[in-house]
């Protein structure tokens, strides 16, 4: 597989996963008494998606290796805590928002760190990013404290524009890998 296709796979994974993050978050503000059970079924397969998402974006040549700097690890432990939010889910009935609310403010910190990361690469972009993560932080915080399912709709939302906007701005599909796509396939063609 060619590094821009790898690259193309990794960015409309990560949107996707932003949008499922826009659809969930609509429904915690739509229906806020859902089922603890389905919830938990829901939040296990998002996570799963999500790890195998971050993995391949990680795995992914991007040109500044902004957006998947961290999501090896990350992605390991999304696919981990998925399965065991499948298995056991139910046993997690009164924590799975305080859950959310962890993994969002976690999510959001490695996110700031990224901004830090793209104001150093000369991203105009880098302040949306920063200011994004902090307001998806911040919900993460207050789902925390408050555990209610109309933060974790404000939450699911904020930290769906995190992730696209980041994937968007940081995420190059250079010509340049082109190049090093056509040079490869000559190189191996003359070996």
């Amino acid at each position: 597989m060619t590094a821009l296709k790898q690259i193309k796979i990794a960015r409309a994974g990560y949107i996707l996963i932003s949008v499922l993050f826009y659809i969930s978050g609509i429904g915690c503000l739509i229906v806020p008494d859902i089922s603890p059970k389905a919830a938990a079924i829901a939040a296990g397969i998002i996570l799963i998606a999500y790890g195998i998402i971050k993995i391949t974006g990680y795995l992914s040549q991007d040109l500044f290796c902004l957006a998947f700097q961290y999501d090896f690890a990350c992605g390991i432990f999304l696919i981990v805590l998925g399965i065991v939010v499948l298995a056991i889910g139910s046993k997690f009935e009164g924590h799975l928002l305080s859950g959310l609310g962890c993994l969002i403010l976690m999510d959001s910190l490695l996110c700031i760190q990224t901004s830090m990361d793209a104001k150093k690469f000369g991203l105009a972009t880098w302040f949306v990013i920063l200011a994004s993560s902090i307001l998806s932080g911040t919900f993460g915080v207050v789902l925390i404290v408050m555990n209610t399912q109309i933060i974790a709709g404000f939450s699911l939302l904020a930290e769906g524009f995190m992730r696209q906007y980041i994937v968007q701005c940081t995420v190059s599909l250079s010509p340049r890998h082109n190049r090093d796509d056509e040079e490869k396939e000559n190189d191996d063609t003359t070996s």
